[in-house]
């Protein structure tokens, strides 16, 4: 077996030694600070924000909805702040709307989502 008496991937010589570019020393951050940041309370306005649960049971439920703009038993169109969504299906009914929430049953088919320009 032939052995190279020099190593050309080094960074030139030093003395007549290879000179090795050795890596930074990584610093741990502590496990205790690790875990308050895993576990910390989300933002103030995290909860604030429009979020759209549909499941495979038909059935969709709705957050922080700004308003209905269009209901009808094939397609639905809701205001959520930046966003229209648009859900088209068969039979949707509106089964319960209270200030934070809307539930909504039926076959839903297609989703569409658009970005509103100037919010």
């Amino acid at each position: 077996m032939f052995l190279p008496r020099r190593i050309y991937a080094c960074n030139g010589l030093k003395r007549g030694r290879a000179a090795v570019k050795r890596k930074p020393k990584q610093i741990k951050e502590p496990a205790g600070r690790i875990l308050r940041d895993l576990f910390r309370q989300p933002a103030a306005d995290f909860y604030a924000q429009p979020m759209l649960h549909i499941n495979c049971y038909g059935q969709v439920q709705v957050e922080n909805c700004r308003e209905i703009l269009l209901y009808d038993s094939s397609q639905i169109r809701l205001d959520m702040g930046r966003w229209e969504v648009t859900l088209y299906g068969d039979g949707l009914e509106l089964c319960a709307a209270s200030r934070g929430q809307l539930l909504l049953r039926g076959w839903v088919l297609r989703t569409e989502f658009s970005y509103k320009e100037g919010q």
